[in-house]
Protein backbone atom coordinates (compact mmCIF):
# COMPACT_ATOMS: atom_id res chain seq x y z
CA UNK A 1 0.00 0.00 0.00
CA UNK A 2 1.24 3.00 -1.17
CA UNK A 3 2.49 5.23 1.92
CA UNK A 4 0.62 8.72 2.43
CA UNK A 5 2.35 12.04 3.22
CA UNK A 6 -0.35 14.38 4.35
CA UNK A 7 -0.04 18.10 3.94
CA UNK A 8 -0.02 19.82 7.42
CA UNK A 9 -0.80 23.76 7.60
CA UNK A 10 -0.78 26.04 11.06
CA UNK A 11 -3.31 27.47 12.33
CA UNK A 12 -2.18 30.77 10.74
CA UNK A 13 -2.55 29.28 7.56
CA UNK A 14 -6.07 28.96 7.50
CA UNK A 15 -6.28 31.77 4.32
CA UNK A 16 -3.85 29.68 2.65
CA UNK A 17 -5.84 26.49 2.61
CA UNK A 18 -8.14 25.23 -0.12
CA UNK A 19 -11.46 23.82 1.42
CA UNK A 20 -13.98 21.47 -0.43
CA UNK A 21 -17.71 21.34 0.29
CA UNK A 22 -18.60 17.97 -1.21
CA UNK A 23 -21.92 17.47 -2.09
CA UNK A 24 -24.02 14.30 -3.51
CA UNK A 25 -25.79 16.33 -6.60
CA UNK A 26 -26.24 19.87 -7.58
CA UNK A 27 -29.98 20.27 -6.83
CA UNK A 28 -31.91 21.88 -5.19
CA UNK A 29 -32.64 21.00 -0.93
CA UNK A 30 -31.63 22.19 2.50
CA UNK A 31 -27.90 20.29 2.09
CA UNK A 32 -27.29 22.56 -0.80
CA UNK A 33 -28.49 25.41 0.50
CA UNK A 34 -26.67 25.14 3.78
CA UNK A 35 -23.29 24.32 1.86
CA UNK A 36 -24.22 27.30 -0.39
CA UNK A 37 -24.46 29.69 2.47
CA UNK A 38 -21.51 28.39 4.22
CA UNK A 39 -19.10 28.60 0.82
CA UNK A 40 -19.81 32.18 0.17
CA UNK A 41 -19.78 32.96 3.49
CA UNK A 42 -16.03 32.12 4.10
CA UNK A 43 -15.38 32.73 0.59
CA UNK A 44 -16.81 37.05 0.58
CA UNK A 45 -16.25 37.69 4.42
CA UNK A 46 -13.75 35.29 5.05
CA UNK A 47 -11.34 35.58 1.98
CA UNK A 48 -10.66 31.63 1.84
CA UNK A 49 -10.28 29.38 -1.17
CA UNK A 50 -13.59 27.46 -1.03
CA UNK A 51 -14.97 25.18 -3.56
CA UNK A 52 -17.85 22.90 -3.90
CA UNK A 53 -18.19 20.04 -5.77
CA UNK A 54 -20.63 17.19 -5.98
CA UNK A 55 -20.11 12.86 -6.32
CA UNK A 56 -22.08 12.98 -9.58
CA UNK A 57 -24.97 15.08 -11.88
CA UNK A 58 -28.14 14.35 -11.24
CA UNK A 59 -30.65 12.71 -13.92
CA UNK A 60 -33.51 15.54 -13.26
CA UNK A 61 -32.65 18.51 -11.31
CA UNK A 62 -28.89 19.55 -11.22
CA UNK A 63 -29.24 23.22 -11.90
CA UNK A 64 -28.13 24.49 -8.33
CA UNK A 65 -24.36 24.55 -9.77
CA UNK A 66 -25.63 27.30 -11.50
CA UNK A 67 -26.38 29.42 -7.69
CA UNK A 68 -23.26 28.54 -6.73
CA UNK A 69 -21.40 29.75 -9.99
CA UNK A 70 -23.51 33.45 -9.96
CA UNK A 71 -21.95 33.68 -6.37
CA UNK A 72 -18.72 33.56 -7.67
CA UNK A 73 -18.21 29.93 -5.71
CA UNK A 74 -16.13 27.60 -8.23
CA UNK A 75 -17.51 23.91 -8.55
CA UNK A 76 -16.78 20.78 -9.97
CA UNK A 77 -18.82 17.68 -10.79
CA UNK A 78 -16.42 14.25 -10.23
CA UNK A 79 -19.17 11.38 -12.16
CA UNK A 80 -18.84 9.45 -9.51
CA UNK A 81 -21.02 6.39 -10.25
CA UNK A 82 -22.50 4.62 -7.27
CA UNK A 83 -22.78 1.04 -6.40
CA UNK A 84 -26.49 0.26 -8.08
CA UNK A 85 -24.75 1.31 -11.62
CA UNK A 86 -23.12 -2.26 -11.64
CA UNK A 87 -25.51 -5.67 -11.00
CA UNK A 88 -22.94 -7.98 -9.67
CA UNK A 89 -20.92 -7.81 -6.23
CA UNK A 90 -17.37 -8.38 -8.31
CA UNK A 91 -18.01 -5.68 -10.88
CA UNK A 92 -19.70 -3.54 -7.98
CA UNK A 93 -16.43 -4.16 -5.86
CA UNK A 94 -14.08 -3.42 -9.16
CA UNK A 95 -16.36 -0.03 -10.01
CA UNK A 96 -16.06 0.99 -6.57
CA UNK A 97 -12.10 0.91 -6.74
CA UNK A 98 -12.14 2.25 -9.92
CA UNK A 99 -14.12 5.28 -8.40
CA UNK A 100 -12.19 5.66 -5.71
CA UNK A 101 -9.28 5.70 -6.75
CA UNK A 102 -10.65 8.66 -9.56
CA UNK A 103 -11.50 11.03 -6.26
CA UNK A 104 -8.42 10.23 -4.90
CA UNK A 105 -6.26 11.60 -7.91
CA UNK A 106 -8.66 14.52 -8.29
CA UNK A 107 -8.17 15.19 -4.36
CA UNK A 108 -4.06 14.97 -4.83
CA UNK A 109 -4.29 16.97 -8.57
CA UNK A 110 -6.38 19.68 -6.62
CA UNK A 111 -4.27 19.82 -3.49
CA UNK A 112 -7.17 20.08 -1.12
CA UNK A 113 -6.49 20.81 2.26
CA UNK A 114 -9.57 20.54 3.87
CA UNK A 115 -12.78 18.59 2.89
CA UNK A 116 -16.55 19.07 4.00
CA UNK A 117 -19.06 16.29 3.02
CA UNK A 118 -22.49 17.07 3.76
CA UNK A 119 -25.06 13.58 3.61
CA UNK A 120 -24.16 10.07 3.60
CA UNK A 121 -22.34 9.63 -0.02
CA UNK A 122 -20.45 12.31 0.07
CA UNK A 123 -19.24 11.36 4.24
CA UNK A 124 -18.61 7.51 3.08
CA UNK A 125 -16.58 8.79 0.14
CA UNK A 126 -14.68 11.39 1.54
CA UNK A 127 -13.96 9.30 4.35
CA UNK A 128 -12.54 6.51 2.49
CA UNK A 129 -10.76 8.81 -0.20
CA UNK A 130 -9.14 12.08 2.08
CA UNK A 131 -6.05 10.37 3.60
CA UNK A 132 -4.47 8.87 0.00
CA UNK A 133 -5.79 11.87 -1.26
CA UNK A 134 -3.46 13.92 0.50
CA UNK A 135 -6.23 15.75 2.22
CA UNK A 136 -4.78 16.75 5.94
CA UNK A 137 -8.98 17.50 7.64
CA UNK A 138 -12.31 15.68 6.79
CA UNK A 139 -14.83 16.37 8.97
CA UNK A 140 -18.07 14.38 8.80
CA UNK A 141 -21.29 16.34 8.20
CA UNK A 142 -24.48 14.57 9.75
CA UNK A 143 -27.31 15.99 7.89
CA UNK A 144 -30.02 13.33 8.00
CA UNK A 145 -29.73 11.59 11.43
CA UNK A 146 -29.45 8.44 10.14
CA UNK A 147 -32.38 9.31 7.68
CA UNK A 148 -30.25 7.92 5.01
CA UNK A 149 -27.68 4.95 5.58
CA UNK A 150 -24.81 2.86 3.65
CA UNK A 151 -24.45 0.40 6.86
CA UNK A 152 -21.35 -1.07 6.15
CA UNK A 153 -18.67 1.35 4.50
CA UNK A 154 -20.06 4.34 6.45
CA UNK A 155 -18.89 2.63 9.50
CA UNK A 156 -15.46 2.41 7.85
CA UNK A 157 -14.89 5.99 6.75
CA UNK A 158 -15.79 6.97 10.26
CA UNK A 159 -13.25 5.45 11.35
CA UNK A 160 -10.72 7.86 9.56
CA UNK A 161 -12.76 11.15 9.37
CA UNK A 162 -10.92 13.92 11.69
CA UNK A 163 -13.99 14.71 13.61
CA UNK A 164 -17.74 15.07 13.13
CA UNK A 165 -20.34 18.39 12.79
CA UNK A 166 -24.03 17.42 13.52
CA UNK A 167 -26.81 19.99 12.78
CA UNK A 168 -29.00 18.62 15.57
CA UNK A 169 -28.80 17.05 18.80
CA UNK A 170 -31.03 13.86 16.82
CA UNK A 171 -27.46 14.11 14.66
CA UNK A 172 -24.96 13.68 17.54
CA UNK A 173 -27.03 11.42 19.14
CA UNK A 174 -27.06 9.13 15.53
CA UNK A 175 -23.15 9.46 15.72
CA UNK A 176 -22.60 8.62 19.33
CA UNK A 177 -25.10 5.70 20.04
CA UNK A 178 -25.85 4.19 16.36
CA UNK A 179 -22.09 4.99 15.24
CA UNK A 180 -20.24 4.55 18.31
CA UNK A 181 -18.23 7.91 18.08
CA UNK A 182 -16.97 9.19 20.99
CA UNK A 183 -18.85 12.18 22.00
CA UNK A 184 -16.03 14.54 21.97
CA UNK A 185 -15.44 14.03 18.72
CA UNK A 186 -18.58 15.21 17.77
CA UNK A 187 -19.40 19.09 16.95
CA UNK A 188 -22.81 20.28 17.20
CA UNK A 189 -23.36 23.56 14.37
CA UNK A 190 -27.28 23.91 13.45
CA UNK A 191 -28.11 25.20 10.01
CA UNK A 192 -27.83 29.04 8.93
CA UNK A 193 -30.69 31.24 7.43
CA UNK A 194 -30.82 33.83 6.02
CA UNK A 195 -33.18 37.41 6.53
CA UNK A 196 -35.90 36.95 4.92
CA UNK A 197 -36.39 39.69 1.94
CA UNK A 198 -38.97 37.96 -0.34
CA UNK A 199 -41.74 40.37 -1.02
CA UNK A 200 -44.64 39.97 -3.80
CA UNK A 201 -47.11 37.53 -2.10
CA UNK A 202 -49.87 37.78 -5.13
CA UNK A 203 -46.77 36.06 -7.28
CA UNK A 204 -47.54 32.73 -6.06
CA UNK A 205 -51.08 32.74 -5.04
CA UNK A 206 -51.54 33.77 -8.67
CA UNK A 207 -49.42 30.85 -10.13
CA UNK A 208 -51.51 27.97 -7.64
CA UNK A 209 -54.66 29.98 -8.73
CA UNK A 210 -55.78 30.99 -5.14
CA UNK A 211 -58.51 33.58 -4.66
CA UNK A 212 -57.23 36.22 -2.51
CA UNK A 213 -59.02 34.70 0.88
CA UNK A 214 -57.95 31.08 0.28
CA UNK A 215 -55.69 30.05 2.83
CA UNK A 216 -52.38 28.64 1.69
CA UNK A 217 -50.13 25.73 3.39
CA UNK A 218 -46.45 24.93 2.39
CA UNK A 219 -44.26 22.32 3.37
CA UNK A 220 -40.39 22.67 1.88
CA UNK A 221 -39.04 19.39 1.51
CA UNK A 222 -37.79 16.54 -1.10
CA UNK A 223 -40.38 13.80 -1.52
CA UNK A 224 -38.25 10.86 0.01
CA UNK A 225 -38.42 7.78 1.72
CA UNK A 226 -37.80 9.52 5.59
CA UNK A 227 -39.79 11.99 5.35
CA UNK A 228 -43.40 11.35 5.86
CA UNK A 229 -45.91 13.37 3.40
CA UNK A 230 -48.52 10.50 3.25
CA UNK A 231 -49.28 11.28 7.08
CA UNK A 232 -49.37 15.38 5.93
CA UNK A 233 -51.78 14.42 3.25
CA UNK A 234 -53.62 12.25 5.58
CA UNK A 235 -53.91 14.81 7.81
CA UNK A 236 -54.94 17.11 5.03
CA UNK A 237 -57.84 14.82 3.86
CA UNK A 238 -59.07 15.34 7.86
CA UNK A 239 -58.56 19.57 7.51
CA UNK A 240 -60.92 18.99 4.75
CA UNK A 241 -63.60 17.27 6.09
CA UNK A 242 -63.50 19.57 8.89
CA UNK A 243 -63.20 22.84 7.24
CA UNK A 244 -66.32 25.11 8.25
CA UNK A 245 -64.52 28.70 7.63
CA UNK A 246 -64.91 30.24 4.51
CA UNK A 247 -63.13 29.26 1.57
CA UNK A 248 -61.09 25.88 1.67
CA UNK A 249 -57.06 25.94 2.31
CA UNK A 250 -54.55 24.57 -0.10
CA UNK A 251 -51.51 22.28 0.45
CA UNK A 252 -48.44 23.00 -1.93
CA UNK A 253 -45.17 20.76 -1.80
CA UNK A 254 -42.41 22.04 -3.04
CA UNK A 255 -39.49 19.43 -3.38
CA UNK A 256 -38.05 17.18 -5.74
CA UNK A 257 -40.42 14.17 -6.13
CA UNK A 258 -39.18 10.88 -7.93
CA UNK A 259 -41.63 9.56 -9.67
CA UNK A 260 -41.08 6.02 -9.00
CA UNK A 261 -40.24 6.75 -5.24
CA UNK A 262 -42.49 4.99 -2.98
CA UNK A 263 -43.42 7.40 -1.18
CA UNK A 264 -44.70 9.65 -3.77
CA UNK A 265 -46.26 6.63 -5.09
CA UNK A 266 -48.15 6.98 -2.09
CA UNK A 267 -49.20 10.21 -1.88
CA UNK A 268 -50.15 10.40 -5.26
CA UNK A 269 -52.33 7.84 -4.27
CA UNK A 270 -54.03 9.30 -0.84
CA UNK A 271 -54.74 12.24 -3.07
CA UNK A 272 -56.63 10.09 -5.52
CA UNK A 273 -58.44 8.17 -2.76
CA UNK A 274 -59.67 11.25 -1.43
CA UNK A 275 -60.34 13.50 -3.94
CA UNK A 276 -58.23 16.21 -3.06
CA UNK A 277 -56.22 17.65 -6.65
CA UNK A 278 -58.22 20.70 -6.18
CA UNK A 279 -56.46 21.35 -2.55
CA UNK A 280 -52.83 19.63 -3.48
CA UNK A 281 -50.09 21.26 -5.65
CA UNK A 282 -47.39 19.50 -6.28
CA UNK A 283 -44.90 22.20 -6.17
CA UNK A 284 -41.36 20.69 -7.13
CA UNK A 285 -37.88 21.84 -6.71
CA UNK A 286 -37.78 25.88 -8.01
CA UNK A 287 -35.82 28.29 -7.35
CA UNK A 288 -37.77 30.78 -5.99
CA UNK A 289 -38.69 29.29 -2.63
CA UNK A 290 -39.35 32.35 -0.38
CA UNK A 291 -41.46 34.00 -2.83
CA UNK A 292 -43.58 30.68 -2.12
CA UNK A 293 -43.08 31.10 1.45
CA UNK A 294 -44.22 34.69 1.49
CA UNK A 295 -47.37 33.48 0.10
CA UNK A 296 -48.10 31.04 2.12
CA UNK A 297 -50.13 31.46 5.86
CA UNK A 298 -48.73 28.52 7.39
CA UNK A 299 -45.96 26.30 7.11
CA UNK A 300 -45.82 22.16 7.98
CA UNK A 301 -43.18 20.26 8.03
CA UNK A 302 -44.06 16.30 8.62
CA UNK A 303 -41.25 13.71 8.94
CA UNK A 304 -40.04 10.54 10.72
CA UNK A 305 -36.29 11.50 10.79
CA UNK A 306 -34.58 14.77 10.67
CA UNK A 307 -31.50 16.70 11.42
CA UNK A 308 -32.67 20.50 11.31
CA UNK A 309 -34.52 20.83 8.10
CA UNK A 310 -33.71 24.04 5.51
CA UNK A 311 -37.30 23.84 5.28
CA UNK A 312 -38.54 24.75 8.55
CA UNK A 313 -35.73 27.66 9.46
CA UNK A 314 -36.63 29.15 6.02
CA UNK A 315 -40.31 29.58 6.96
CA UNK A 316 -39.26 30.55 10.56
CA UNK A 317 -36.90 33.40 9.22
CA UNK A 318 -40.34 34.62 6.89
CA UNK A 319 -42.18 35.12 10.02
CA UNK A 320 -44.31 31.80 9.43
CA UNK A 321 -45.90 29.84 12.44
CA UNK A 322 -44.88 26.17 11.95
CA UNK A 323 -46.73 22.67 12.89
CA UNK A 324 -44.44 20.00 12.48
CA UNK A 325 -43.28 16.66 13.50
CA UNK A 326 -42.10 15.66 17.57
CA UNK A 327 -38.70 14.85 16.27
CA UNK A 328 -35.23 16.11 18.12
CA UNK A 329 -34.03 17.80 15.31
CA UNK A 330 -37.32 19.93 14.98
CA UNK A 331 -37.60 20.76 18.07
CA UNK A 332 -34.58 22.04 17.99
CA UNK A 333 -35.15 24.19 14.91
CA UNK A 334 -38.50 25.65 16.88
CA UNK A 335 -37.03 25.58 20.34
CA UNK A 336 -37.95 23.58 23.43
CA UNK A 337 -41.27 25.56 24.23
CA UNK A 338 -42.53 24.75 20.93
CA UNK A 339 -44.53 21.78 21.63
CA UNK A 340 -47.83 22.81 21.32
CA UNK A 341 -47.41 23.17 17.57
CA UNK A 342 -45.65 19.27 17.26
CA UNK A 343 -47.19 16.10 16.80
CA UNK A 344 -46.42 12.47 17.51
CA UNK A 345 -44.48 11.30 14.62
CA UNK A 346 -47.31 9.37 12.07
CA UNK A 347 -50.45 10.39 13.97
CA UNK A 348 -52.23 11.84 11.07
CA UNK A 349 -55.45 12.90 13.23
CA UNK A 350 -53.50 15.14 15.63
CA UNK A 351 -51.52 16.80 12.74
CA UNK A 352 -55.10 17.72 11.43
CA UNK A 353 -55.98 19.01 14.56
CA UNK A 354 -53.33 21.08 15.77
CA UNK A 355 -52.95 22.85 12.26
CA UNK A 356 -56.54 23.31 12.23
CA UNK A 357 -55.87 26.03 15.72
CA UNK A 358 -53.87 28.44 13.63
CA UNK A 359 -55.16 27.88 9.92
CA UNK A 360 -58.76 29.06 12.10
CA UNK A 361 -56.87 32.17 14.11
CA UNK A 362 -54.94 34.54 12.63
CA UNK A 363 -54.06 36.59 15.89
CA UNK A 364 -52.23 32.82 16.69
CA UNK A 365 -50.68 32.20 13.32
CA UNK A 366 -49.19 36.33 13.44
CA UNK A 367 -47.87 35.45 17.23
CA UNK A 368 -46.14 32.04 16.61
CA UNK A 369 -44.12 33.65 13.37
CA UNK A 370 -43.48 36.55 15.40
CA UNK A 371 -41.60 34.19 17.88
CA UNK A 372 -40.28 32.43 15.35
CA UNK A 373 -38.73 35.39 13.39
CA UNK A 374 -37.28 36.59 16.79
CA UNK A 375 -35.94 32.71 17.31
CA UNK A 376 -34.19 32.40 13.71
CA UNK A 377 -32.68 36.23 14.19
CA UNK A 378 -31.30 35.06 17.45
CA UNK A 379 -29.95 31.60 16.79
CA UNK A 380 -29.68 30.66 13.56
CA UNK A 381 -27.49 33.32 11.65
CA UNK A 382 -25.82 32.19 9.12
CA UNK A 383 -22.18 34.41 10.53
CA UNK A 384 -22.44 32.26 13.76
CA UNK A 385 -22.63 29.02 12.13
CA UNK A 386 -19.50 29.68 9.51
CA UNK A 387 -17.93 31.12 12.69
CA UNK A 388 -18.36 27.81 14.14
CA UNK A 389 -17.22 25.84 11.24
CA UNK A 390 -13.85 27.85 11.12
CA UNK A 391 -13.09 27.32 14.95
CA UNK A 392 -13.31 23.78 14.66
CA UNK A 393 -11.24 23.72 11.53
CA UNK A 394 -8.80 25.82 13.17
CA UNK A 395 -8.69 23.53 16.60
CA UNK A 396 -8.07 20.53 14.27
CA UNK A 397 -5.33 22.84 12.19
CA UNK A 398 -3.69 23.22 15.46
CA UNK A 399 -3.20 19.99 16.65
CA UNK A 400 -2.23 18.53 13.41
CA UNK A 401 -4.10 16.07 11.34
CA UNK A 402 -4.51 12.54 12.71
CA UNK A 403 -2.58 9.77 11.52
CA UNK A 404 -2.51 8.00 8.12
CA UNK A 405 -3.33 4.54 7.39
CA UNK A 406 -4.39 1.92 4.82
CA UNK A 407 -7.66 3.05 3.29
CA UNK A 408 -8.46 1.03 0.65
CA UNK A 409 -8.71 -2.15 1.94
CA UNK A 410 -12.42 -0.72 3.31
CA UNK A 411 -13.28 -0.79 -0.31
CA UNK A 412 -14.57 -4.14 -0.19
CA UNK A 413 -17.46 -3.36 1.79
CA UNK A 414 -18.55 -1.25 -0.58
CA UNK A 415 -19.49 -4.30 -2.75
CA UNK A 416 -22.21 -5.69 -1.54
CA UNK A 417 -24.14 -2.83 0.37
CA UNK A 418 -26.44 -0.09 -0.86
CA UNK A 419 -27.93 2.93 0.82
CA UNK A 420 -31.02 1.83 3.22
CA UNK A 421 -33.30 4.72 3.85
Amino acid sequence: MEQLVTKSKSVGDLVKCKIVVLLDFFVRGGSARQAFLLARDMRHRHGLDVEVWALSCYRYDGDYAEVFAAAGIPTRTLNFRFPTSAPFRLLRGAQWANELRRVIATLRKARVDVLLPFTVWPNVVAGLCYRLGGVGICIWGERHAGGARVPAPERSAARQVSHFIANSTAGSNFLANEMGVARERISLVPGGVEPHTASGRNVWRARLRLGPSEPLVVMIANVNDFRDHPTLLRAWHIVQQNWHNGDRPSLALAGYRDYYNRSYQECREIVRCHDLDRYVRFVDTIPDVPELIEASDLAVFCSRIEGMPDGVLECMAAGKAVVATDVPGIRDALGSNAGEVLVPVGDAQRFAGVMLDPLNNRARRDHLGSANRARARSEFSVSAMVDRYLGIIRGLLAAGSSESGPVLSAVSELTDESVVS
